[in-house]
């Protein structure tokens, strides 16, 4: 795993869905080779080398990832952005599923329910900024 800068921690961190934050997405590849996209908000970034994502509806993400796919996680405001790439696992018990659930109940009252925790790996780290020249900054 590598460390995530603080600006890249800064970006991503949403732990609470804030609809006025940037919007991320998260994309897997399906066993028949065929790409997923989905959006996401409740991403709490974890000491600085992973991102705990909060799942309500994400089934396919979900499945994706239980069958072994690496993930993408993106956002961005023009013109500055940032991907990860890495290695997931979905989280059904535990602290970090409980940390999801706790907040996702929190914001909608009851409304809509946690299904899991997803906890991204990162691995690698780009920098999406328009500009010539390696995007890989970790």
């Amino acid at each position: 795993m590598v460390s995530m800068p603080d600006e890249v921690m800064k970006m991503f961190d949403n732990p609470d869905c804030d609809k006025m934050k940037v919007l991320t997405w998260v994309s897997t590849v399906a066993e028949d080779g065929m790409p997923h996209m989905a959006p996401t908000c409740f991403i709490k970034t974890v000491d600085n080398d992973k991102l705990l994502i909060g799942i309500s509806f994400m089934s396919r993400t979900a499945l994706n990832i239980k069958n072994g796919s690496k993930v993408a996680v993106a956002n961005a405001v023009y013109p500055n952005g940032y991907m990860i790439k890495g290695s997931a696992e979905i989280l059904t018990s535990g602290k970090y599923f409980d940390d999801v659930k706790e907040r996702i109940n929190k914001r909608y009252g009851g409304k809509i329910k946690a299904k899991a925790g997803m906890l991204v790996m990162v691995e690698e780290i780009y920098h999406l900024k328009p500009a010539e020249g390696k995007k890989r900054i970790a």
